[in-house]
């Protein structure tokens, strides 16, 4: 039977080739081992919109081709990746960052068709956002420090949902983020707003973020994720989280916050419990959510860091 934990395990660490042979060993994944063949070796995939931004988007899925399934290198690609959208935009490259493109023509091409655009990077991988609609609702957050109020934008109408969700064919992905401003962007599609996974897995998890950078704006992607995943240990009730955890650790990437701030979660449970990682798949909740506190509050930079930012 496909381990499909395992499996996603290989995407969330942008493991692609790897997650591929592990459907090609399994005969009862013969479908979905064909829809991965028609994406990313015959490169069928269609665009999901018309014209410029149909074409940028087919740009960025063949730089995800690129760097997962081929992998080549991952600035040179970058590089490819900016030229082929300086084509689709009959615009000159010269003196623009890939960065810059996004910012500007990118961006602009989207707002032109009727869509919110965000580029960048997501775990070290250029991927971007592109939604329709947009609605703001603030939510009050209780944290292992405080308790505050949040503005959260639930985000709708996605056409791009970066490359984790293109690599799972829309299984999954992120489910929200934070930028700077303070407020908590959530991919509406992906949450029921009264379960744990929005409950705490986005508003926990994106508010400690928040409070983070705040307090500490040069904080490390690594430190700001291993601080907001003990938060949802923290809170969680109903899940043990320290599964999927388990399973995103141990990528070689060292760009990866996500895979980096999972292995040393399960670091620090083995050394406090004095246990094997195997073992952690059978402890209760009721032994995880204090561990998960005390991991959290280790963490937490000296008031002398903070006087000093």
């Amino acid at each position: 039977m496909m381990d499909f934990d395992r499996f996603y395990g290989h995407l969330l660490r942008g493991e692609l080739p790897e997650a591929m042979t592990m459907l090609k060993s399994d005969p009862d994944q013969s479908d979905l081992c064909q829809q991965y063949h028609a994406r990313f070796i015959q490169c069928e995939s269609e665009p999901p919109l018309e014209g410029i931004p149909g074409k940028v988007l087919c740009a960025y899925q063949k730089y995800y081709r690129a760097v997962f399934y081929l992998r080549h290198d991952r600035q040179q690609s970058a590089d490819i990746l900016a030229q082929d959208l300086c084509r689709c935009l009959g615009a000159s490259s010269e003196g623009l960052t890939l960065d810059a493109l996004e910012e500007g023509p990118v961006a602009t091409a989207f707002s032109s068709a009727g869509y919110h655009f965000l580029g960048g990077k997501t775990g070290g991988f250029y991927g971007p956002y592109v939604w329709k609609t947009t609605e703001e609702v603030c939510y009050t957050v209780e944290l292992p420090e405080g308790e505050q109020c949040y503005t959260v934008k639930l985000l709708d109408g996605f056409v791009s949902r970066s490359w984790l969700d293109y690599l799972s064919l829309g299984k999954i992905g992120t489910g929200g983020w934070t930028d700077g401003d303070g407020i908590i962007n959530c991919v509406r599609s992906a949450y029921d707003l009264d379960s744990e996974s929005f409950t705490v897995s986005l508003l926990k998890h994106e508010a400690q973020h928040v409070m983070d950078l705040r307090r500490w704006p040069e904080m490390t992607p690594e430190d700001l994720e291993y601080r907001a995943k003990l938060v949802e240990l923290v809170y969680t009730n109903s899940r043990n989280l320290l599964l999927p955890f388990l399973h995103e650790a141990g990528s070689n990437d060292q760009t990866n916050g996500h895979s980096l701030a999972a292995e040393r979660i399960v670091a620090g449970f083995k050394e406090k419990l004095g246990i094997s990682a195997e073992a952690l798949k059978a402890i209760p909740l009721s032994t995880i959510q204090p561990v998960a506190l005390d991991l959290f509050r280790e963490s937490t930079p000296p008031l002398s860091a903070r006087d000093t930012l």
